[in-house]
């Protein structure tokens, strides 16, 4: 796996996409530390499954909140709809 600094991989971005889908994982480091790891997307589909395939229930099965939890962090109602529209005074 080819190891790049974050600033070397931001001014030669087509070489690490150009790694990743000749099937070399790239590696990223910032700061010294591993960061991120890029691979080609059909890569990253045969070890996580086709994610964009999903049915939508999955996705909402696998949202990380409960219900109580969504309800402590969810928006309010907005202060620019709850004006009345015209014709609706």
């Amino acid at each position: 796996m080819k190891t790049w600094l974050v600033k070397d991989a931001r001014a030669r971005f087509g070489d690490v996409m150009a790694g990743a889908l000749a099937g070399e994982p790239q590696r990223v480091t910032r700061r010294g530390q591993n960061a991120v790891v890029v691979v080609a997307e059909a890569e990253w589909c045969r070890l996580h499954g086709d994610v964009a395939a999903r049915p939508f229930e999955e996705h909402l099965l696998a949202f990380p909140l409960t219900h109580d939890e969504w309800l402590e962090v969810a928006p309010g109602p907005s202060p620019l709809r709850s004006k009345p529209v015209f014709g609706d005074e």
